[in-house]
């Protein structure tokens, strides 16, 4: 579904900082150069990809400028699965400011416009964790940046107790961006634009835990999205694994490549047993199950584990 785009652009009251940021072109490779001059553009869609949190308790400074995350190089798995059909370029930036600032401040704004004029028809937004919550909120802040899609993965879009607990760990230089994702910050809190973005939510699950092993489903796939019919994919991996597993790679692959449609009440509700059903519910029915003499779906059981 392409979203339409309003020709008013909204105008917030967030004022603009100064941030340092920086994007690379990881495919085609151009050899780790920064920057537009080296740029090529050999198909009509581009992928974009935002990271996330990336602690430095030894060596804060790292933090204070743009970096090149590991999953978003050249060989990495998710980049090579986008290259067949994008050319794929990585977002870097300071994690030292809340994370409506990043949203706000001129270096992504600027990086979607060069990929708007250098012609690219389509712009995916792909965000890891808190990546994904800052291409959500960019997404919905100008709608007509020209971002044609948006995929938030493993995303805390409601938040994460985490950022909570961690109070000790990281630099006092990144403070702002950690804080900024607890629940009580609510600085992700969705706007309007949420029910017009053409998005999908990749889930990450652990077994049996409600998340994973960092943010919470319900997080991931938030009330908003579920109202709004925003379809969610469930990635069997951990937070950290799934940018460089080869089923997170290929499901976000196919997310950016295929037609994403909003999902009717009846599809968002069979999602929502499959993600947050009743777990003592489900091993209450799999022991009368097996009380009676029946034969258990061994697929369907370790669906339930999961």
């Amino acid at each position: 579904m392409t979203p339409s785009l309003p020709v008013v652009l909204v105008v917030f009251a967030c004022p603009a900082v100064t941030l340092p940021t920086e994007v690379w072109q990881v495919a085609p490779d151009i050899k780790g150069k920064p920057g537009w001059a080296n740029t090529q553009r050999t198909k009509d869609r581009a992928a974009l990809l935002i990271p996330g949190l990336k602690i430095h308790p030894f060596r804060p400074v790292v933090s204070t400028r743009p970096e090149l995350h590991g999953w978003e190089e050249p060989t990495g798995e998710l980049v090579r699965a986008l290259a067949k059909d994008f050319d794929v370029y990585a977002f870097g930036y300071a994690q030292t400011v809340p994370l409506d600032a990043v949203v706000h401040a001129p270096g992504l704004r600027e990086a979607v416009g060069n990929l708007r004029k250098a012609g690219y028809k389509e712009i995916v937004l792909i965000g890891h964790s808190a990546g994904g919550v800052i291409a959500r909120l960019f997404a919905e802040a100008y709608p007509d940046s020209g971002v044609t899609k948006v995929i938030p993965v493993a995303a805390p879009h409601t938040g994460s107790e985490l950022a909570d607990i961690i109070r000790a760990g990281y630099p006092k230089v990144q403070a702002p961006f950690v804080q900024s994702l607890s629940p009580e910050a609510r600085c992700t809190k969705t706007g309007k634009g949420g029910e017009k973005i053409d998005m999908a939510c990749v889930v990450c699950k652990l077994r049996r835990l409600d998340g994973d092993g960092l943010v919470k489903l319900g997080s991931q796939w938030p009330e908003e999205c579920q109202k709004c019919g925003v379809p969610a994919v469930l990635v069997p991996v951990s937070h950290w694994d799934v940018m460089h597993s080869p089923a997170g790679a290929k499901a976000i692959a196919e997310l950016a490549r295929e037609k994403l449609t909003r999902w009717n009440t009846q599809e968002v509700e069979k999602a929502r047993k499959v993600l947050f059903g009743d777990p003592d519910e489900r091993r209450f029915n799999r022991r009368a199950r097996r009380g009676r003499g029946e034969k258990t779906d061994l697929t369907a059981e370790h669906a339930e584990r999961r």
